[in-house]
């Protein structure tokens, strides 16, 4: 049997590099030092804060308390209040989920609003502001009186006669005729500007005030004279060269002021 000698400062050599390499496995604190390193940072206080706010989120989404539980309306004098809140609902909905927009477009849409407006009020209120259409003119088709406003939108058929100093614009093409169209706005704003100017500044006072698809806006008389005027371009001139004929006395059934040259013609049985 062979006897190796130990070889003590090869040994002891091993055993000091070992002592000397990083252990793989890291030192792991004490929570007491944990809990400081925390507190320093401000991790803990974040987190503190984050919690609270989502908590306090919670409350101001579910609460009662944010739930519109007031609905007012404003601006109306022909719609009901009452049909406005129905039309959309918003008592009992968390305030912070209503998008204003979305919620009034129902409102828009109908021919009796011009403009809306909704306003959310904390914790739980909503105001609606209405602007409705106001009746300028009466357009006459088909034997029904349309009331229809200053942009030329119609609102909804006459519930009434109109008045004898309103403004009724007759259709003779019978073209048919629904609450929220758009009629013709240069046709409108024509007919309201000769119905001032007619009587004012020529002395004549329309016994009719229609419009034809062809034709565009004309006037009858009571001598059942025809004055077409068509559209509102070149209106100076138009008006002018009426107001000569007019006084000249030169006699006429139908007038035709939309040409360039305009041209009239005289027929007993009044049909140009």
């Amino acid at each position: 049997m062979e006897y190796n000698p130990p070889n003590t400062r090869e040994r002891v050599a091993a055993r000091r590099q070992r002592a000397r390499r990083p252990s793989d496995k890291p030192a792991v604190p004490g929570w007491r030092r944990r809990l400081l390193d925390s507190l320093h940072s401000g991790r803990i206080a974040s987190g503190a804060i984050f919690a609270v706010s989502c908590l306090a989120l919670f409350y101001a989404l579910f609460s009662s308390q944010f739930r519109v539980q007031t609905v007012e309306v404003v601006g109306v004098e022909f719609l009901s209040p009452e049909r406005i809140v129905d039309a959309i609902p918003l008592r009992g909905r968390p305030i912070w989920l209503i998008d204003e927009e979305q919620t009034i477009a129902p409102l828009l849409a109908s021919p009796f609003v011009e403009h809306a407006r909704l306003s959310l009020i904390l914790p739980d209120r909503a105001r609606i502001v209405i602007v409705e259409r106001q009746p300028a003119v009466y357009w006459r088709t088909g034997g029904i009186d349309y009331l229809v406003d200053r942009q030329g939108y119609v609102i909804e058929p006459a519930p009434a006669p109109p008045p004898d100093d309103a403004l009724v614009i007759v259709d003779t093409s019978h073209l048919p005729v629904e609450p929220n169209m758009r009629l013709d706005t240069d046709a409108l704003a024509l007919a309201r500007e000769l119905a001032l100017l007619l009587p004012n500044e020529l002395g004549l006072q329309p016994a009719q005030i229609g419009w034809d698809f062809g034709l565009g806006v004309f006037v009858r008389t009571a001598q059942d004279q025809m004055i077409v005027f068509g559209r509102s371009e070149r209106l100076e001139r138009k008006l002018t060269i009426l107001a000569y004929v007019l006084s000249d006395g030169t006699p006429f059934t139908y007038l035709d002021l939309r040409p360039i040259n305009p041209y009239y013609q005289n027929r007993t049985d009044g049909r140009p």
